[in-house]
């Protein structure tokens, strides 16, 4: 497959902002070992509440979506935080899944799974300022992100090579 081919998988314009958000989430992928089918797409703002949203799990197409227009002026510390943070959305959803099929989470425990459960339901999220980052879903996306980017910190060489190590590692294929 051509690299210009991922780029059109994924809708990447090419640009180094939106390869690290791929690279990034591919990176959070594999500590997460979260090899099941999640599609990372780069998406118009127009997807999102606004141009500052940054990112968004989709668990109804299983897929995370990034907001093109908040790339492109984007910290590399955001970028690799965001696609941190939305990994463990996906790693959640997983595990809500493994808990509907009658498996055991070696990840949480069952009140958190039922807790992440009501959590994830539509009706019951709450993106408001005050709400939001008390949530139970939120809170632990944001500690697996801490941990992670402290792992990308201390395996860094330059972010050249870690989108060239990461970019490819899990392709958007049908």
């Amino acid at each position: 497959m051509k690299i210009k081919e991922v780029f059109k998988l994924n809708n990447c314009n090419g640009s180094r902002n939106e390869k690290l958000v791929i690279a990034a989430a591919n990176y959070a992928r594999k500590i997460a070992n979260l090899n099941e089918p999640v599609w990372v797409f780069i998406n118009k703002g127009k997807v999102f509440k606004s141009k500052l949203h940054s990112g968004l799990y989709d668990k109804d197409s299983f897929s995370i979506r990034f907001n093109r227009d908040w790339l492109i002026t984007a910290k590399d510390e955001r970028i690799v935080k965001c696609a941190f943070h939305e990994v463990f959305h996906a790693v959640q959803h997983v595990e809500l899944i493994k808990r509907e099929l009658g498996m055991t989470s070696e990840l949480f425990t069952e009140e958190e799974l039922i807790q992440l459960e009501l959590e994830f339901k539509d009706e019951n999220y709450d993106d408001s300022v005050g709400v939001y980052e008390n949530l139970l879903v939120e809170i632990q996306a944001e500690e697996f992100a801490e941990l992670v980017y402290s792992k990308y910190l201390k395996e860094l060489k330059t972010t050249k090579e870690f989108i060239e190590e990461n970019y490819n590692l899990f392709v958007n294929e049908e």
